[in-house]
């Protein structure tokens, strides 16, 4: 009996860190769920929150952004919102004026609404993403104008982005990949 009620009382402190905690915790395995207790049977049935999009800390809605870009390009930004299922970031950097609305359809797909601010045209795709620990990788499906995009976070402040544009910025280099740098302005 006591074996049991020390595994009641330790269900019971996982399950109120977890309510604590902004980042998402797994429910206890399924041999757990068995148990008659009341206020263990209430807190199996409470959804879960999936893990935030992006793993990107130290940043809050309306921040302004610095990025750096390559061939010593530069430019500014702004975050108009950060949720863990959705961002949205406008940004000039290298004579481009872009706005990426990006947010979460289910466990496994995001849509994305890019905006040319400068060419006045709106491209929207459905893409898959995956997270592992503070990197997601967004890919594309065949024919959008990006085909993949890795947001990978540095520390609190920073992150960067790797954008794969085939045949974009070196047309003899198939990935056409380029890196932002971002940081809290």
């Amino acid at each position: 009996m006591s074996k049991l009620k020390t595994l009641l009382a330790g269900t019971s402190a996982l399950l109120m860190l977890a309510a604590c905690q902004s980042s998402p915790m797994l429910l206890a395995p399924s041999g757990m769920q068995s148990f008659n207790s009341r206020s263990n049977a209430q807190a199996m049935r409470q959804p879960t929150r999936a893990e935030a999009l992006v793993g990107v800390e130290g940043f809050v809605t309306g921040d302004n952004l610095n990025i750096k870009g390559p061939f010593f390009t530069s430019g500014k930004g702004k975050l108009h919102l950060l949720t863990p299922d959705a961002f949205k970031i406008e940004f000039q950097i290298a004579g481009h004026h872009l706005i990426v609305d990006t947010s979460r359809i289910d466990a496994t797909k995001v849509r994305f609404v890019t905006t040319d601010v400068k060419a006045n045209k709106t491209l929207e795709v459905v893409g898959t993403y995956r997270r592992n620990g503070n990197t997601t990788v967004f890919e594309m499906p065949p024919g959008a104008e990006v085909t993949k995009l890795t947001v990978r976070a540095v520390k609190a402040g920073n992150f960067e982005t790797d954008v794969v544009q085939p045949g974009r910025l070196f047309p003899q280099d198939e990935r056409g990949s380029n890196t932002l740098k971002f940081s809290k302005g």
